[in-house]
Order: C-alpha cells, then sequence, then structure tokens
C-alpha cells in the first residue's frame, strides 16, 4: 500500500487525463444533504469524543470520521462547480488545483487519505497522540469549506 505523497501538480494531470473528473449538473439539495450529513456526523463524533480515554484505541474512529465529515464537504463544494471525480486523491487535488484561494493543505489531504487507508485495508488503530497531530488540521479545513458552502449556497 502506498505511503508517500505525491506532489499536487502530476496527480492533477494524471486525473484529468484519465478522465477522472466528469461533468455533473450541479444540485444544491443534494449539496445541502451531504453538508447536513457531514456536519451532524461530526458534531456526534465529537460529542462521543469527549469521553474516550487518551489511551484507549478508539480515537481511530474519531480520525475516521473526521476524514469521512471533511470528505463530504469536498463532495459538496465540487458538486456545486458542477464536477465529480472518482477517486478521492482526485477530489482533493482538483479542489487544491482549482482553488488556491482556499488555501487548503495538499499534504495534509494527502496524508489523512493515506491514513485512513492503513486504518480501512491494513487495521492501522491510532491512540490520542496520533489523533492530536490532525486535530487542528481538520478543524481549520471543514470550518473553511463549510463556510465557502454556505457562502455559495446563499448567493
Amino acid at each position: 500500500m502506498k505511503t508517500r505523497i505525491d506532489p499536487l501538480e502530476p496527480t492533477y494531470k494524471q486525473c484529468l487525463t484519465t478522465g477522472k473528473f466528469k461533468e455533473k449538473q450541479p444540485d444544491k439539495e443534494l449539496v445541502k444533504s451531504l453538508m447536513n450529513v457531514a456536519v451532524r456526523g461530526l458534531a456526534f463524533i465529537n460529542d462521543k469524543a469527549k469521553g474516550i480515554p487518551k489511551e484507549s484505541s478508539d480515537w481511530t474512529f474519531v480520525f475516521r470520521d473526521h476524514y469521512e465529515g471533511l470528505r463530504g464537504l469536498i463532495e459538496a463544494y465540487l458538486l456545486l462547480e458542477g464536477i465529480e471525480a472518482e477517486s478521492h486523491q482526485c477530489k482533493n487535488a482538483y479542489l487544491c488545483q482549482k482553488h488556491p484561494e482556499l488555501d487548503l493543505d495538499w499534504e495534509f489531504l494527502e496524508m489523512i487519505r493515506l491514513k485512513r487507508n492503513a486504518i480501512n485495508y491494513r487495521g492501522q488503530l491510532l491512540n490520542y497522540e496520533d489523533w492530536k497531530v490532525f486535530k487542528l488540521k481538520f478543524d481549520l479545513h471543514i470550518k473553511l469549506l463549510k463556510e465557502r458552502i454556505e457562502e455559495q449556497l446563499s448567493a
């Protein structure tokens, strides 16, 4: 399983040339639904996290649910533009390449994608210290995307 972070521009170009991006009719109702699921899922896991002991490996699931919430917001943002992509990596590449003004961290997005894959496909578990490494950037990316989606929906 891959563990290195590919550079943004070649990754974007590969997604583009291999047809991984597709145009799709923007669907504001679907965007609202995706955002609702992401926000509710994040609120749920943040509430549950309050009771998780620091020595528990259940921080794995806090990480994974944050990943899924962020992924849902990325999906919603792309749908507002009428874009869908076949992989999480291509979605991240599109967003970072086409929207540098968002100042999203490509390396962070790739790092969490690879970490999520290690959890799902290799059974890797995380502890509280592992989670702390990612928490702040998760919060920043989630807040930014949520705000931008809300702005576009109200425009």
